[in-house]
């Protein structure tokens, strides 16, 4: 069973915001021996279709350059632009080479993991001491128990590779040992025979060796991304909140809607009750909304707080307890009455109205 630093076991499947994570961090399931057939298949095809223009394009500067040698004339002044000449002729050449290489090299990588930019990977998590510490970065080449393996899996490679390598020269040892006595058109028959021998059977090998690693390295990552049980809840809590904060928060919330409600309540017409359960605070304001609104409303402890502010300001209070539990459940605070109501309240605000005409009066 996998375990993490402090030796607790890693028994949950890993969530998808760890592997979103590890994504971001450039942490994903990825062989490298999968890059490197990639190189090689697309590489030995770029030689074949390209590597009879480079060679003739090298060797008609070799054939300039030795064809010239009584001409050519070299100074302590022009002898590094001559040589960087020539190099830099070679180097054009060998472009397109290099271009397939690295085409290669990236869509090895591309097939495995998609293209997505590892945005934490050189920000999150960086630790100086470490970057600069030389004998840190030794040990992790050197001794960790992953790159033992990795070492290992290498010779094994280099071993298997060069077994078959050495069976074809093996295979062929005897025409190689006479092959200076062959006419030039043989030489060059065997040269090419030997060398597509060598390049299918390294061809086939490796993509055995390609196929294995990268269902091994899927199976090792699933492995090193799964969390232990406290790695999980830590995880649930930083998704979905802390409860203690939470709970504070609402409260701090609840709060907030109760002293702006109560702000609001010496702007109301009238509150309506169930009457000891809800309490819901009516507003009719034509110059602002055209129709009827709530400024405030509550159940059990917030209706007597309605309830007790109504007092304070001298507001109405009408008991319609269908009228109260409809517009609780159903309307929001500074939401508009449903049209299917508004002759229910048009009918209290009427009467409201007509009380505060008789008391003035």
């Amino acid at each position: 069973m996998a375990e993490n630093k402090e030796g607790q076991e890693k028994t949950e499947e890993a969530s998808s915001k760890r592997l979103t994570d590890s994504r971001e961090r450039g942490q994903v399931s990825k062989s490298q021996d999968v890059t490197t057939f990639f190189m090689l298949t697309i590489g030995i095809a770029g030689v074949f279709t390209l590597g009879g223009y480079v060679l003739d394009g090298i060797s008609d500067i070799m054939i300039y350059i030795f064809s010239n040698l009584n001409t050519i004339n070299l100074t302590d002044s022009n002898a590094v632009n001559k040589i960087t000449y020539f190099v830099f002729s070679i180097f054009l050449l060998l472009i397109p080479l290099a271009a397939i290489s690295a085409t290669a090299a990236f869509l090895g990588e591309v097939v495995q993991v998609k293209l997505k930019f590892a945005s934490k990977k050189f920000t999150e998590g960086l630790n100086f001491k470490q970057i600069f510490n030389p004998f840190s970065g030794m040990k992790k080449i050197f001794f960790s128990k992953n790159s033992l393996f990795e070492m290992s899996k290498s010779f094994l490679k280099l071993i298997v590779l060069g077994y078959f390598i050495y069976s074809i020269l093996m295979d062929n040892a005897e025409e190689t040992l006479h092959v200076m006595e062959m006419p030039i058109s043989e030489i060059s028959n065997f040269m090419i025979r030997v060398s597509k021998e060598l390049v299918l059977k390294v061809f086939l090998v490796y993509s055995i060796i390609a196929v294995a690693d990268f269902f091994y390295q899927k199976k090792k990552f699933k492995k090193d991304m799964m969390m232990t049980k406290q790695e999980s809840k830590e995880e649930t809590k930083q998704m979905q909140g802390d409860p203690q904060v939470k709970a504070r928060f609402r409260g701090l919330m609840r709060g907030r809607i109760m002293s702006l409600m109560m702000n609001n309540m010496q702007t109301a017409d009238v509150v309506v009750t169930n009457p000891t359960h809800f309490a819901v605070a009516i507003k009719y304001d034509p110059e602002k909304v055209n129709a009827p609104y709530i400024v405030a409303k509550g159940a059990d402890f917030m209706a007597a707080k309605i309830r007790e502010e109504a007092n304070n300001y001298n507001i109405p209070i009408v008991e319609n307890p269908p009228l109260a539990r409809t517009l609780f459940y159903n309307v929001e605070i500074n939401q508009v009455v449903p049209e299917s109501l508004f002759k229910t309240i048009a009918e209290i605000l009427a009467y409201v109205y007509n009380l505060k005409k008789k008391s003035r009066a």
